[in-house]
């Protein structure tokens, strides 16, 4: 019983088994624990699980576990190619009003935005293992590095703004509207037309 309801929530879960859902239905912490133990399901992070054997979707599990997140700035540089550097702590940005908890201040770089623009340049991508999960637009991800330069390393910086210099896919007018959105126009003009 205890193992066919666990495969239920895995397939719910799309592979991540939340410890709060499986106490939701009817599991408890020591059986989870035991489930370990005896190598069905392996601890992923804090409160996630996976089958023994297989890697845990990171990227998935910390959205599922943070709703509001978008990851950002060197996260989604990192999801659209703009950079070779896998990130060490992930970039992550919530409105300004969100309270994130102490682990998530601990694992992730925060980044806090007007909640009128939490969402613009905002899609859904795959990660690394298929799941669902939300980022920045290439543009947008431009415009933050460029608004949090100062946060920012300043190799990765000027990388950052060659290689969207070249690439096929970027859109020069969607950039220039966010800039104007973000009050950057100024700026980014003045380093886009070095590149440009």
């Amino acid at each position: 019983m205890e193992n066919n309801t666990v495969l239920q929530l895995l397939d719910q879960g799309k592979g991540l088994l939340f410890a709060s859902k499986a106490v939701e239905a009817g599991l408890n912490r020591v059986q989870l624990s035991a489930l370990v133990k005896d190598g069905f399901l392996e601890r992923s992070g804090r409160g996630v699980y996976v089958p023994a054997g297989e890697l845990g979707d990171e990227y998935f599990a910390l959205q599922q576990r943070a709703t509001k997140i978008v990851y950002s700035h060197e996260t989604a540089l990192f999801f659209h190619r703009l950079t070779d550097r896998t990130p060490v702590r992930y970039s992550i940005t919530v409105p300004s009003s969100y309270k994130p908890s102490a682990m998530l201040k601990m694992s992730c770089k925060v980044f806090y935005i007007r909640q009128n623009l939490v969402d613009t340049g905002k899609i859904a991508m795959p990660s690394g293992m298929g799941h669902t999960i939300f980022t920045y637009d290439l543009e947008r991800t431009v415009c933050d590095i460029v608004r949090s330069r100062n946060k920012i390393e300043g190799q990765i910086f000027i990388d950052t703004l060659k290689r969207y210099a070249v690439r096929k896919d970027k859109d020069l007018n969607r950039l220039s509207l966010y800039a104007k959105n973000f009050g950057i126009s100024m700026l980014l003009h003045q380093y886009m037309e070095v590149l440009l």
